[in-house]
């Protein structure tokens, strides 16, 4: 038992470290076509060519219901959160350094913390709001003093993507209860077609002919889409393998990887109260988790 059990966390940890290397091509892909085009172009092509791989999933896995799903109002407001969440993530690498961004999303578990209070009734202790509290004040410490270098607007998408990200777990855990991830992931990528499609038509005028023409962007548009697929299956495939809590401390790498990148590609500059702030909000939102576990232990 101990055998398959090592197997199991070492096969979903692999999963889960893939699925943070992914996410990491992603960002420099983006933050290298943001350079050209639009973020709301970059959605666009990024939700068109992630959801056929999805859909051939879908047929294996499901057949001939891969679109059946149960719970429409659930799947509505996942879908919702999750494309305003991952909107705000791409605005905030295009505004902000990607080690600050990286750093502030990893006050999502506060942001669940929170909204599990007002969304699911539950309840939270002194303990978990005392690091809520302390969560936060790593923030300050990440942003303040405030310089004329930092951008402001960079720094709040960094928070919504966070915050919305938030309430798009919870509406998965709810629809989670009913429906398969795969069905889930097909609407949520084929609603983000249309949204992003309105929003870089109106915004920015979008016409896919002008827009596609140089091929060779065009195979980057292609390869953000497919990355993206391979994210999704991997994160699923490494909850589906090994526990949250064995997975949870590997989430913190991507602290190091994206002040890696942003070092290397993009000429960030790392301060003492960027290692200072992140350490506060890393061990904030752990102390979380574990209190959350043991909740469930005790239950």
């Amino acid at each position: 038992m101990f055998d398959v059990n090592h197997k199991n966390n070492t096969i979903g940890a692999s999963y889960l470290v893939a699925d943070i290397l992914i996410s990491f091509l992603l960002v420099t892909i983006v933050k290298t076509l943001h350079i050209d085009f639009s973020i709301f172009l970059i959605l666009f092509f990024r939700y068109l060519f992630c959801l056929p791989l999805l859909i051939v999933y879908g047929v294996y896995s499901r057949g001939s219901k891969f679109l059946s799903i149960k719970n429409i109002r659930g799947l509505i407001l996942r879908s919702c959160f999750g494309f305003i969440g991952l909107m705000m993530w791409f605005l905030a690498i295009s505004e902000i350094d990607i080690s600050l961004a990286t750093a502030l999303t990893q006050t999502m578990p506060i942001f669940i913390t929170i909204l599990s209070v007002f969304i699911a009734g539950e309840y939270v202790g002194f303990r978990r709001v005392v690091s809520v509290i302390i969560g936060f004040a790593g923030v300050l410490v990440l942003l303040l003093p405030l310089s004329p270098e930092l951008n402001l607007w960079g720094v709040i998408y960094a928070l919504l993507s966070s915050l919305f990200g938030a309430l798009m777990f919870v509406y998965l855990r709810v629809i989670g209860r009913t429906d398969p991830a795969i069905s889930t992931a097909i609407w949520y990528n084929s609603s983000g077609i249309i949204f992003a499609g309105v929003l870089a038509h109106y915004l920015d005028g979008f016409d896919v002919v002008l827009n596609t023409r140089d091929l060779s962007t065009f195979y980057l548009f292609i390869t953000l889409g497919v990355l993206a697929s391979f994210q999704q299956f991997c994160l699923a495939q490494s909850h589906m393998y090994s526990q949250a809590s064995t997975l949870a401390p590997l989430q913190y790498l991507s602290i190091p990887l994206g002040v890696t990148i942003g070092i290397l590609l993009f000429n960030e500059a790392i301060t003492v109260k960027y290692i200072v702030g992140t350490a506060i909000i890393i061990a904030s939102t752990y102390y979380i988790f574990i209190r959350e576990q043991t909740k469930k232990t005790d239950i």
